[in-house]
């Protein structure tokens, strides 16, 4: 039973907004935080508590407590293929493809306390893809010696050799599939706010359904892109239910619990880009050669949304859940020219 604490408690909108939406930990948080005013063994108690701080903290004297240690893993597993053609006939060819899973329950901070949602079960945090676990990668790069010029099949000798010689053509392709998503609620129904920012959230549906619905779509009133079906971001739009569990697909967890989704258990969109260039070596003397060099990042300007670790976590109660707000460079045009001794 929690001690007396009259119209201060009840008008403090932190407490009123926790207590409506269903976070007993984060209204519990507010009596620690203010524990002046509650407890009579801390301060006096302002509202004449008699009960003793004690009975609610081991130790009185402190606020929270961190533990550290060194308990976590990661593992990696992939399939490694590719294929080479070293320079022939002035051509060049490699590709690579990785097929791969990372799993792992540490996310590169030296304080990994937001996993430890049930302080209950001790050091056990949730064992999930790796933000940066990205299932398939492939790419490519090439290069090719235009056959004109000295040592070359055509235009070996003269003036016309120097023109057109000393030419080759690059280019760089990179696809691959996109990065791991979370849906989360970032409530303090089990533990305190300040440790529940990967609080996940409550859903009915498979991880292939919630695939399906996930990906690249775009609002049909906007065009505003989004990484989730307008149907699911405007079922949450609509749901004002306190626990948002009314729209058929995702819902904050209940008082005393956390979310039965797991983390990272869908891809956002992936990407593909193609980098092309061009190089005309022309000699001056045998030791000596003017370089000029085109090159074409995004070479087809196509637009790649990027995914940062900032949105990630896609929390269900934001007003900008799923939309995308980034995008990776768009064409870029280079030009240099180099004298080589």
């Amino acid at each position: 039973m929690l001690p007396s604490f009259g119209a201060f408690a009840l008008n403090q909108q932190t407490f009123i907004t926790s207590v409506r939406q269903g976070e007993p930990a984060r209204a519990l948080d507010f009596f620690i935080t203010n524990k002046p005013f509650f407890f009579a063994d801390y301060g006096g108690g302002a509202f004449g508590s008699t009960q003793l701080l004690s009975t609610y903290l081991p130790n009185p004297n402190t606020y929270v407590a961190d533990y550290v240690g060194n308990g976590s893993f990661s593992n990696y597993n992939a399939l490694q293929a590719e294929i080479r053609q070293r320079l022939k006939h002035g051509f060049d060819f490699q590709a690579n493809y990785t097929w791969s899973k990372s799993f792992t329950d540490f996310e590169g901070s030296q304080s990994n306390f937001s996993g430890l949602l049930d302080l209950t079960l001790g050091n056990i945090v949730e064992k999930r893809r790796g933000v940066n676990d990205i299932t398939h990668i492939f790419k490519a790069n090439a290069g090719y010696e235009l056959p004109f010029g000295t040592g070359k099949r055509w235009l070996a000798d003269g003036t016309m050799g120097k023109v057109f010689g000393g030419m080759k053509l690059t280019g760089i392709f990179v696809a691959q599939s996109g990065r791991p998503i979370s849906f989360i609620s970032a409530r303090g129904t089990l533990n305190r706010t300040g440790r529940s920012g990967s609080n996940s959230v409550n859903s009915n549906l498979s991880v292939e359904e919630l695939q399906n619905l996930t990906g690249l779509f775009f609002d049909p009133t906007t065009g505003q892109p989004l990484m989730f079906s307008p149907d699911l971001i405007q079922a949450l739009r609509n749901d004002t239910s306190p626990l948002r569990n009314q729209n058929g697909f995702l819902g904050n967890p209940n008082p005393g619990t956390v979310g039965n989704l797991q983390l990272t258990p869908v891809s956002g969109p992936g990407i593909w880009n193609l980098d092309m260039g061009f190089i005309k070596r022309t000699p001056i003397t045998e030791n000596v050669n003017v370089e000029f060099r085109m090159e074409a990042f995004n070479i087809f300007n196509k637009t790649n949304f990027f995914i940062g670790s900032g949105t990630l976590n896609q929390n269900i109660n934001s007003t900008t859940f799923g939309q995308i707000t980034q995008t990776y460079d768009p064409r870029i045009l280079q030009f240099a020219l180099k004298l080589n001794f």
